[in-house]
C-alpha cells in the first residue's frame, strides 16, 4: 500500500453573473475567490484566483485546488472536497458573497449569481449590505 499523499488535484468553477431574475447577463462583473474561512474569521482569507464576466455573464474557467476525488472513498477521511468563499461586485449592483462554496476535483462547478440594482442615486447610504449565502455540508470538519 502506498502511505505517500496525493497531490491535490483540480476543480473547476465558472460564475454567471445575471439580473432581473437570471435573465439579463452581466458583463464586468469582478468575481473573487477566497481561501475558505468562516463568516465570522476576519479578514475572510487570501484570494486565490480573480475574474471578470464577458458578454454572457460567465467567468473564463477558474481551476482551484480540490483534494482527490478517492477521499470520498475511505471513512474518516474529512471533506473529499475544498471549500472557498467567493465575491462579486458590479458598480450599480448590491455585492454578493457566497460562503463555504465547495469543489470537488474533475468537476466544473457553475455558480449562478443574481445581483440587484441599487436605486438610481446610487448613494452609498442607501447601498444595501452585502448578500451572503452559505452552502451546507454534511461533512465533519464544517
Amino acid at each position: 500500500m502506498n502511505n505517500t499523499p496525493q497531490a491535490p488535484g483540480t476543480g473547476n468553477l465558472i460564475v454567471h453573473v445575471t439580473t432581473a431574475r437570471g435573465s439579463i447577463p452581466l458583463e464586468g462583473a469582478q468575481v473573487s475567490v477566497f481561501d475558505y474561512k468562516p463568516e465570522f474569521e476576519e479578514p475572510r482569507g487570501d484570494v486565490i484566483r480573480s475574474a471578470v464576466t464577458d458578454r454572457d455573464g460567465n467567468t473564463e474557467i477558474i481551476p482551484l485546488p480540490a483534494p482527490p476525488r478517492s477521499d470520498s472513498m475511505h471513512p474518516g477521511v474529512a471533506n473529499p472536497f475544498a471549500i472557498y468563499n467567493l465575491e462579486v461586485r458590479l458598480e450599480g449592483y448590491g455585492d454578493q458573497s457566497y460562503i463555504a462554496l465547495p469543489i470537488f476535483e474533475g468537476i466544473t462547478a457553475v455558480q449562478p449569481v443574481d445581483l440587484i440594482p441599487l436605486p438610481e442615486n446610487g448613494r452609498s447610504e442607501s447601498r444595501r449590505p452585502t448578500e451572503e449565502r452559505f452552502f451546507e455540508s454534511t461533512g465533519p470538519n464544517l
